[in-house]
């Protein structure tokens, strides 16, 4: 039976002043089960049940979760409460500051990226595994200088009007060179393509 799991005894306090002393009731973690159905337990209502050592546990009603009777079962309350003492839920969104840097930075909350950057920046690292490149891979010599100074020219016109004609010099003399530098022209390429559309 219900009422022998009842074996707290509550006291019942509304949000009108009415108090119903000597409520049996079973206090669990969340939640008080009463048969009192007659009382009339609204939200913000208080439950208060003493502790052997004196001190008053107040739990404050969240839903009062009546449930009527059925099958012989008489009508009970199956009360979501919380403690009175508990931190209160702060209902203030702190301010979240994301610090965004780079070409290709991105930022994307709930959301899926279909975007597509264009950079006419000249990444530092790019020139500099590019050179790093020409200088291991492709014999010393004419060729090897040439490539390093219009690749150093091509770095420079990053962005600018001249871009476009360094573009079209690096790629005739890395031609005879694409097994090392075929990795390279595909970012290049982009950042060509970047500065058309910008023009």
């Amino acid at each position: 039976m219900l009422k022998d799991l009842l074996r707290d005894t509550v006291t019942i306090r509304t949000k009108d002043g009415t108090t119903y002393p000597d409520v049996r009731a079973s206090v669990q973690r969340g939640q008080i089960i009463t048969q009192r159905s007659d009382i009339p337990i609204q939200p913000g209502d208080e439950v208060v049940r003493r502790l052997p050592s004196g001190i008053d546990e107040v739990f404050v009603v969240d839903d009062p979760g009546f449930q009527a009777g059925l099958h012989g079962i008489p009508a009970f309350y199956q009360l979501r409460v919380h403690r009175a003492d508990a931190p209160a839920r702060s209902s203030n969104v702190g301010t979240v500051i994301y610090n965004l840097t780079g070409p290709n930075a991105r930022f994307n909350i709930n959301s899926v990226d279909s975007s597509t950057n264009v950079v006419n920046q000249a990444p530092p690292e790019l020139f500099e595994a590019l050179r790093v490149a020409i200088q291991s891979r492709i014999p010393a010599g004419q060729e090897q200088q040439d490539l390093l100074a219009t690749a150093a020219d091509l770095e420079q016109e990053t962005g600018k009007p001249g871009f476009a004609q360094r573009y079209a010099q690096f790629m005739a003399l890395a031609a005879n060179h694409m097994e090392v530098l075929a990795p390279f022209i595909p970012a290049l390429t982009q950042m060509l393509s970047g500065w058309l559309k910008g023009a």
